[in-house]
């Protein structure tokens, strides 16, 4: 089973949480921040972004996330997002994680940004055929394992994907 992080803003829960959904719907299991992101009721809209800001569940929020980061087989960066989403990519390519990006409607991301995911796509579709990818690439690799058959072609940044998801997933396994 495919373990995935989506890093996003908390602009975009409503968006992540249905990411997550399907992700689900394919097979895969889900390190959800969005269930633990949630400020008390009543609070302003701007008590609400300074209680996100400050993490005032002790740091909760941000081991889960950064924990997450480091574990997961995959991070899908859910864009634009912010500085915060931002750190968790570079969290997760300083791990080792692979990272698959999504493009916002109007973003282009920066140097660092850009450079720290291993395949971008233009919309939420594409993700979920790249996961849908990477999940037949995981159940056809042991069919090829047993029985020697090639991997269907694909572009060279889902290939980069496929390797680095498969690499992730072969140094978990092997206990680190």
């Amino acid at each position: 089973m495919l373990t995935i992080y989506i890093a996003g803003s908390f602009k975009h829960k409503h968006g992540v949480r249905l990411l997550g959904r399907e992700l689900r719907a394919l097979g895969c299991r889900i390190l959800d921040w969005t269930d633990k992101a949630v400020p008390p009721a009543g609070l302003t809209p701007a008590q609400r972004r300074i209680w996100m800001d400050t993490d005032h569940d002790g740091g909760a929020v941000y081991a889960f996330c950064r924990d997450a980061c480091r574990t997961a087989d995959l991070v899908i960066y859910y864009g634009a997002s912010g500085q915060d989403a931002g750190v968790e990519v570079g969290l997760a390519a300083g791990a080792g994680t692979p990272v698959l990006g999504v493009c916002g409607p109007l973003e282009g991301p920066g140097l660092m940004l850009h450079g720290a995911v291993d395949c971008w796509v233009d919309s939420i579709e594409d993700a979920l055929e790249a996961v849908a990818v990477l999940v037949a690439a995981g159940d056809a690799q042991g069919r090829q394992d047993r029985q020697d058959r090639p991997e269907p072609s694909r572009s060279a940044p889902l290939e980069k994907l496929c390797r680095a998801v498969r690499a992730r997933r072969a140094k978990g396994s092997a206990g680190l």
